[in-house]
């Protein structure tokens, strides 16, 4: 009897691994279960099969059973947890699962790796880049045989994170040192090179790509967008379209999130087949059947593509009034190609009329609450709420958010790591209101388009004479020692950025400030001193909060990460 139900358990570990589906697999578990109930490695099998075969709930419940044996099967149910509830975008749970696999073994820096995956997609995002590093690191001392896949992991998982390029590309370059095949990591890469103008880099890349496959369009797309850029790089001065003009639409930035956000299965066009599984009949009933290619093609040059074109060719719009389907805290409900393209004309035709439709920005209006409010894409893909002669209000982060939002609030699965999580900021009193910011902020502001030999110049270098000058935008940002960039454009100086953290005199910057200071305190203290709230959003790539606000006819913006002050910058208004 011993025999065979060791030869049925190893059958079914060997059918397991071969053909994880095949229902032998489970009749096996099941009768080595009857002899020896007992026998957690044989619930495993069991619980691997239902998990292969998509019944996630079951698998659950059998390795919460082993788990709860606490015997030598223990942190391979963990293990399996871990991975089942990061397959379920059950972002909390996967991480409490990768610290009680740590609790039990700390050798191995595959589990350090899915700690430091399990942080960053539960809003634990620098914790979670740097314990990716660490497990790299850690494999180089203990399995230098497997550091490349340790470092293709990282990439991989620095994406699954949404970290910004400036994060993912280092890791990428050194992941394709290694494994040069990798062709799916090396595209990423070419995209987040144009994302941080690196266009010659791009073109190199893309081109040694297509040799071979010839056949990708996004390839093709790469290519052709880094020779495009390159072009205008060389034509800058004097042309219609500059470089400075491309980067305001945040263009590049948003090829890189888009090509991202493919990979992961969280753009747009999946978010919407995903709000399909859920939406409630009396949304369903509201919606439009899609707009054909034809209907489209009327209006191609009005049916942007940061949202408008995937929107309509879903469902052409909504009839009016019907916004409250939505279940959102206003009644905005999509609009069609027909409306879109209407408004667009009538917005050419008298421009003046529609100053809040601005003429050289970019901007997709894809839904109304009939009542002269829109909800627009702009740039870098931002969803905002505009209202006549109102600052524009931030949505989302981008369409493909808000309609995640939906999905999650009807009950769907939502994939997205969660966003930063950061300290609730404390009540701290208000200062009194005193006189306008003062200190070395006024300096950097008097800076702003002035010649590198003007005297405000002079007095930046001076307070600072370890900054650096970046007179290219194709030049990256060289170390500063005092932690201070300063950017020209012809001459003139456009931006002042400080990194608070190396700066060491940054408690300069705006006098009396507390830098360490909670987001509400300070911005009760730059309010009091002069400062107007103008815009604010965060960053889900990297968890940022940005707040912009209007001092002297200047913008001043404090940048957050983690709960603390990390960056100050201001430019022209």
């Amino acid at each position: 009897m011993s025999d065979t139900v060791e030869r049925d358990l190893d059958l079914a570990w060997e059918l397991l691994e071969a053909q994880p589906t095949h229902p032998r697999v489970a009749e096996l578990a099941v009768r080595v279960l009857a002899a020896q109930p007992e026998r957690s490695s044989a619930l495993m099998v069991l619980a691997y099969h239902r998990e292969s075969c998509g019944d996630t709930d079951e698998a659950r419940r059998l390795y919460l059973r082993v788990a709860g044996r606490r015997d030598n099967q223990f942190i391979w149910a963990a293990r399996a947890l871990r991975h089942l509830e990061s397959g379920e975008h059950n972002h909390d749970e996967a991480l409490r699962w990768a610290r009680t696999v740590l609790g039990q073994n700390h050798e191995g820096w595959d589990d350090w790796m899915q700690l430091g995956h399990a942080q960053a997609c539960a809003g634990e995002h620098e914790a979670g880049w740097r314990q990716l590093d660490e497990a790299v690191a850690l494999c180089a001392r203990t399995a230098p045989d497997d550091l490349p896949k340790a470092l293709a992991k990282r990439a991989e998982y620095l994406l699954a994170g949404c970290a910004p390029p400036e994060r993912f590309v280092p890791a990428a370059e050194e992941a394709i040192r290694t494994n040069v095949a990798d062709s799916w990591v090396a595209m990423l890469l070419g995209y987040a090179y144009l994302a941080q103008y690196r266009f010659d880099d791009a073109e190199r890349l893309g081109l040694r790509l297509l040799r071979e496959d010839p056949t990708d369009d996004l390839l093709h797309t790469l290519v052709e967008t880094a020779r495009t850029m390159l072009t205008i790089v060389e034509k800058a001065r004097g042309d219609d379209i500059s470089l400075a003009d491309i980067q305001a639409t945040g263009a590049l930035e948003m090829a890189w999130q888009q090509i991202r956000d493919l990979k992961l299965g969280i753009d747009l066009a999946s978010a919407l087949a995903a709000l399909d599984a859920v939406m409630p009949a009396e949304l369903r009933d509201t919606l439009r059947p899609g707009a054909s290619a034809a209907e489209l093609a009327e209006g191609e040059d009005k049916v942007g593509s940061m949202a408008a074109r995937d929107l309509l060719t879903w469902h052409d719009g909504q009839p009016p009034g019907s916004g409250a389907a939505w279940g959102w805290t206003e009644p905005f409900r999509l609009m069609s190609a027909a409306e879109i393209i209407a408004m667009d004309a009538g917005i050419e035709a008298d421009q003046a009329a529609n100053p809040d439709w601005p003429e050289k920005e970019v901007w997709e209006q894809v839904m109304t609450d009939d009542a002269g409010a829109y909800l627009v894409a702009v740039a870098f893909g931002r969803l905002v709420k505009r209202r006549p002669g109102q600052p524009d209000e931030p949505v989302a982060d981008s369409m493909a958010d808000w309609i995640w939002d939906r999905v999650a609030n009807f009950g769907g699965q939502d994939p997205r790591p969660a966003p930063l999580k950061t300290e609730e900021p404390t009540a701290d009193a208000l200062p009194a209101p005193g006189t306008p910011l003062t200190g070395v902020i006024v300096t950097m502001c008097a800076s702003l388009g002035e010649p590198e030999d003007s005297p405000a110049f002079a007095e930046l270098r001076r307070l600072f004479p370890g900054s650096t000058v970046r007179r290219s935008e194709l030049v990256p940002d060289e170390p500063s020692t005092d932690g201070v960039y300063i950017e020209a454009l012809d001459g003139l100086v456009t931006k002042v950025s400080v990194d608070v953290a190396a700066c060491p005199a940054a408690d300069r910057l705006i006098s009396g400030l507390d830098l360490g200071g909670h987001r509400g305190s300070v911005d009760a203290f730059v309010r009091a001193h002069g400062a107007v709230p103008h815009d604010s959003w965060v960053n889900r790539a990297n968890g940022e909060a940005t707040v912009v606000y209007h001092v002297d006819g200047h913008r001043l913006c404090l940048c957050w990460a983690d709960g603390s002050l990390a960056r100050i910058y201001v430019t022209g208004a």
